[in-house]
C-alpha cells in the first residue's frame, strides 16, 4: 500500500473505520477523497452490504462556495450500466473526467448535483448548502481517488446486489425478471457476440417464466460505458414515444426518428431515439418475428451510432432471436 492509501487508512481510522473494512463490505469501486480533501469532509458513513440492504457511502465536505452531499454506490437495478443521469429530474449538461461522460444538473431535492460512474460506481453529488458552482462540483470529483478498481472489472453477474439477491429496487423490474449468468457459464450455442467493437459482452439474463434473453456488454477500456439489448416476446412490449420529432421528454430530451430497414423481402420498422446533448444516449426498439428488440446505450466519448449499426445487422442477420 502506498504513503497515500495509508494516510487515507489513518485518516479513516479516526472516523471508526479503515480503507480495508470499507472495501470489505461494499460491492463497488469507492472514490475516496485525496489527503487535501480529507481535511474537508465530515460525517462519513458507511452502509454495508446485508442480505436486505444494498452498500453505499456517504459523506459531506466544504468547498470555497458551499457544502456538498458525496454519495456512492451500485446503481445496478433498471437497465444497468446505462443512465449517466441518475439523479437529476432535467436534462444536464454534459462533462468528461478520465473518457467518461457525466451530467451536472438539477436533484429530485431541487439542489445542483451531478452524475458520474467509474466501473461499476456510480457517484452522486449534490449541493447541501451554499452556492458552489458547476466547475467546483467537477474538479472535486476529478480529485476523487479511485479505489480497488479491479473490482469493476468483474461481472455484474458476479458483482451486482441484485442479481445476486435476487431482489429489485421497487420490486421486479428488467433485472429480476431474468436469471443473471456469466457468459462463459451457460450454453448460448455461440448465438450471441463476444463482442461488439470495442464492447465485450459482460452478463447474460435468461428470463425466469419467459424465453427473455437480456444482454449486457461493457465498453473494455472505460468498464463504464454500457449497451443493455432485451430480446424478449411481444407480452412485454415497452412503450414507446408518443412523437416523433426533436425535444420529446422532460427528464431527458430525445429526437426520436423512425428507420425503415430492408430485410429479406420486406422493411423492419425501428424507433430511434439519441438524446439531445453532446455526448448523447442511445435507444432503439422495433418488433421482429414475434419479438420485441430493444436496445439502451449509455452516453460516451465516443460516436455510439457505429455501434447501433453493429447491433441491429448482428440481431437481423446473425443472431438466432
Amino acid at each position: 500500500m502506498d504513503i497515500k492509501l495509508k494516510l487515507i487508512n489513518f485518516k479513516f481510522a479516526n472516523v471508526g473505520m479503515s480503507l480495508d473494512e470499507i472495501v470489505e463490505h461494499i460491492n463497488f469501486s469507492p472514490l475516496l477523497p485525496n489527503d487535501k480533501q480529507m481535511q474537508n469532509i465530515y460525517n462519513f458513513s458507511l452502509r454495508p452490504e446485508t442480505k436486505d440492504d444494498r452498500s453505499s457511502i456517504y459523506f459531506y465536505a466544504k468547498l470555497q462556495n458551499g457544502i456538498i452531499r458525496v454519495k456512492q454506490f451500485f446503481y445496478d437495478w433498471a437497465l444497468p450500466f446505462i443512465y449517466a443521469d441518475t439523479n437529476l429530474v432535467k436534462q444536464g449538461n454534459p462533462f468528461i473526467i478520465n473518457n467518461r461522460v457525466g451530467f451536472v444538473g438539477i436533484d429530485y431535492k431541487n439542489n445542483k448535483a451531478l452524475s458520474y460512474s467509474v466501473g461499476l460506481t456510480t457517484v452522486e453529488i449534490s449541493v447541501f448548502e451554499g452556492d458552489a458552482t458547476d466547475d467546483e462540483l467537477i474538479e472535486y470529483l476529478a480529485k476523487l481517488m479511485v479505489i480497488n478498481l479491479d473490482l469493476s472489472q468483474k461481472s455484474f453477474a458476479t458483482v451486482s446486489y441484485t442479481a445476486r439477491y435476487d431482489q429489485g429496487k421497487w420490486g421486479e423490474d428488467e433485472v429480476t425478471r431474468v436469471k443473471w449468468f456469466k457468459p462463459g457459464t451457460i450454453n448460448l450455442d455461440n448465438t450471441f457476440s463476444e463482442t461488439l467493437l470495442d464492447y465485450k459482452l459482460d452478463s447474460v439474463g435468461i428470463g425466469k417464466e419467459t424465453n427473455e434473453v437480456q444482454l449486457l456488454y461493457r465498453q473494455k477500456e472505460n468498464l463504464t460505458d454500457g449497451c443493455w439489448i432485451s430480446i424478449a416476446p411481444h407480452t412485454f412490449e415497452q412503450d414507446l414515444p408518443k412523437a416523433l420529432g426533436r425535444n420529446i421528454g422532460t427528464r431527458q430530451k430525445w429526437r426520436f426518428r423512425l428507420l425503415r430497414i430492408p430485410y429479406e423481402n420486406r422493411k423492419i420498422e425501428v424507433y430511434y431515439g439519441v438524446q439531445e446533448t453532446k455526448n448523447p444516449a442511445r435507444w432503439f426498439w422495433f418488433s421482429f418475428d414475434n419479438k420485441i428488440i430493444q436496445c439502451h446505450i449509455r452516453s460516451s466519448v465516443n460516436e455510439s451510432s457505429s455501434l447501433v449499426r453493429e447491433i441491429l445487422i448482428k440481431i437481423l442477420f446473425s443472431w438466432l432471436v
